[in-house]
């Protein structure tokens, strides 16, 4: 026991370290306002303290950001305002704000990006000011504690070095891409360029992803989008290794130029003429002698991919109108994907308006004191998923009890109300030091409710009503998690295994499309990021479970979905180059049409002799990646019992 004594104060000091710039900003702020105002308006404080933990280390924290969240804040806060004003109100607006909320701001990749704002509109509706006088008190009280968080944060960026992960640049992704290519050839640095690939490709997708939903379209969301094009061609070759066995001093010879000039364009993206990196990447794609196969496929990729990046940043912006056109085709693309009972957004989005009005018209209705602590508790309580959300159940309850335990022991010797403040404050330092979600950390945050509390109330009957509105919301939100659109793990893989086959029909789509025009590189790189999110989820959730049936035949369809989506690409990349000649094109429409019967919704791949037998086609790179996209969709028949739909 003794030896784990050190161990312990070790994670306690680490934790308190970690945390300490947000316990020096609450108690600054809860000085700041309980001074000037009064503790009728120190619930601000708590809600912008959760913005302030979530961004201090971050380095993206531009004016912009704070001017979103004043704009959003404040209507958050009016908003909070109406719902106390009427039974109706409260109904509509429990329902539809938290809807909103996790509709635009959540995804399953970023689950918990609902959660700062909403905070706002939760904890503030549970306390609404008297008067439109005081709301514009609390009002003018956020708009303050926004400023000390700018403030702080610029502070804190001055003192303190941020951590690793700086925000991503282009520059310094081209860099990390030309050291992988460098890495390619040698076989002992398997796991070294695995790993590093891995941490690049999830930065750019992620940035992507979540930047994608009100984002625009400009010269440098463009070259994004290429890039981002030219990791999923990487990925192509680290899939396997079968190119290996035919490598060639030709063809380590193009890797190496090309990752030479990866990095000496890496920090020109935004000059204004690129002439001679143009040049010399066209001459390498007129000169390559090396024989078809993935190198060749990738490295040509590369350069075509590269020349149009440094093309990007000196071409004319397009006419307003057409970006508008094209941002809100983005919009409604981004909307076609949540809207569906089947997605995360959707489902979680449903669960959390129906608790939150559930308990907030409890709550309304009620005439005891402190029943937002009902509405307060299940916010906490539901979580994005369901086996979250019934640990918080089991964690919450015991913290609480607890926490009961040791303010009703406390309580009584605390020396007056300054001892009071003192000691909640405290309590709330620590809660700040603990995980959220484990069992101590609600031991401290129902020690400061009650403290609080009891400044206006018996402390054993708020100790009583603490514990009975708690079993109320557990109650609750059990229910509603375990009938209404419940998101298990198991259900969540199911649904997106089926995507990924959903999508390769609209990339289909999108190939279709760019047979006759021009197609968007932001739209299919949507997709392809949507793909791999999506895979990624698939295989992490194997990889906690090795006790599922058919695991090796789930990891092998994984494995032949990403093959088919690498190819996929690979394919839109030569429509795109035009090599598919006009003549060419009433016959690949029929193939598309082939394909995509025999893949969605049923697999049966009935076309697929009769598709590989017409595959005459003059640009053999597209008759060579064709017959790959086959071999690979063939092979999810021998596993199509293990598909779990």
């Amino acid at each position: 026991m003794s030896k784990n004594r050190p161990s312990y104060l070790q994670q306690f000091l680490q934790s308190l370290q970690n945390a300490f710039p947000v316990i020096l900003f609450f108690l600054c702020g809860f000085g700041l306002v309980y001074a000037t105002f009064g503790m009728k308006y120190v619930g601000v404080v708590s809600v912008v303290t959760v913005f302030f933990q979530t961004r201090h280390k971050r380095n993206d924290n531009t004016p912009y950001r704070y001017l979103r969240l004043l704009i959003v804040g404040i209507f958050l806060i009016i908003f909070a305002y109406l719902s106390a004003q009427s039974f109706e109100l409260c109904i509509l607006l429990n329902f539809c704000v938290p809807f909103i909320l996790v509709f635009t701001q959540s995804s399953q990749f970023n689950p918990k990006g609902y959660f700062s704002y909403a905070m706002i509109f939760v904890f503030l509706s549970l306390m609404p000011p008297d008067g439109i006088l005081e709301l514009g008190i609390e009002i003018l009280i956020f708009i303050l504690c926004v400023g000390l968080m700018a403030l702080s944060i610029r502070l804190y960026a001055r003192l303190f070095s941020l951590p690793a992960g700086t925000p991503f640049s282009l520059e310094g992704g081209l860099k990390e891409l030309a050291n992988l290519l460098k890495l390619l050839p040698e076989p002992g640095a398997k796991k070294e360029l695995e790993q590093r690939f891995y941490t690049l490709l999830q930065n750019i997708q992620r940035q992507s992803y979540h930047q994608r939903f009100f984002s625009s379209a400009g010269p440098k969301n463009q070259q994004y989008d290429m890039f981002s094009t030219m990791l999923q061609r990487f990925s192509y070759l680290t899939a396997d290794d079968e190119w290996r066995e035919n490598l060639d001093p030709g063809q380590l010879r193009i890797l190496k130029d090309t990752a030479a000039l990866l990095e000496e364009a890496a920090p020109r993206l935004d000059f204004h003429s690129h002439r001679e990196l143009i040049d010399r990447a066209q001459y390498m794609l007129d000169h390559m002698s090396i024989p078809e196969g993935r190198i060749r496929i990738f490295c040509r990729s590369i350069l075509h991919m590269l020349i149009l990046m440094l093309k990007t940043s000196s071409m004319p912006q397009e006419a307003p109108h057409i970006r508008g056109k094209a941002r809100l085709a983005d919009f409604f693309h981004q909307i076609r994907l949540r809207c569906s009972l089947e997605s995360f957004e959707m489902r979680f989005a449903l669960r959390l308006s129906i608790v939150m009005t559930i308990t907030c018209g409890i709550s309304y209705l009620l005439s005891f004191t402190k029943t937002y602590w009902i509405p307060l508790n299940a916010f906490i309580l539901l979580q994005p998923s369901y086996e979250d959300s019934s640990y918080r159940l089991k964690t919450r309850s015991i913290g609480t009890f607890l926490g009961c335990c040791i303010e009703f022991v406390v309580h009584p010797l605390l020396p007056g109300v300054g001892g009071q403040i003192l000691f909640a404050l405290l309590m709330t330092s620590l809660m700040y030091c603990a995980k959220p979600g484990t069992w101590n950390q609600p031991i401290f945050s129902t020690c400061y409710a009650l403290t609080m509390a009891s400044m206006t109330m018996d402390g054993t009957i708020a100790i009583t009503l603490r514990l009975v509105y708690l079993a109320a919301a557990v109650a609750i939100v059990f229910v509603v998690n375990r009938f209404f659109f419940p998101m298990r793990r198991d259900t969540q893989f199911r649904y997106n295994l089926k995507a990924l086959f959903r999508l390769n029909n609209s990339y289909w789509d999108i190939i279709r499309r760019g047979l006759t025009g021009e197609t968007s590189l932001s739209v299919s790189n949507e997709i392809l990021t949507y793909f791999h999110m999506l895979y990624q989820e698939c295989t992490n959730y194997l990889k906690k479970d090795p006790s599922l049936p058919y695991l090796e035949g789930l990891r092998t369809v994984l494995l032949n979905l990403w093959h088919m989506f690498a190819e996929l690409e690979q394919i839109h990349f030569l429509i795109r180059t035009k090599s598919i000649r006009p003549e060419e094109q009433k016959s690949f429409l029929h193939l598309i049409d082939a394909i995509q019967e025999d893949l969605y919704p049923i697999i049966s791949a009935e076309n697929f002799p009769v598709i590989r037998e017409e595959l005459h086609y003059q640009e053999q790179e597209v008759v060579y990646v064709l017959n790959q996209y086959l071999r690979h969709a063939e092979e999810l028949l021998s596993y199509k019992h293990c598909i779990p739909f």
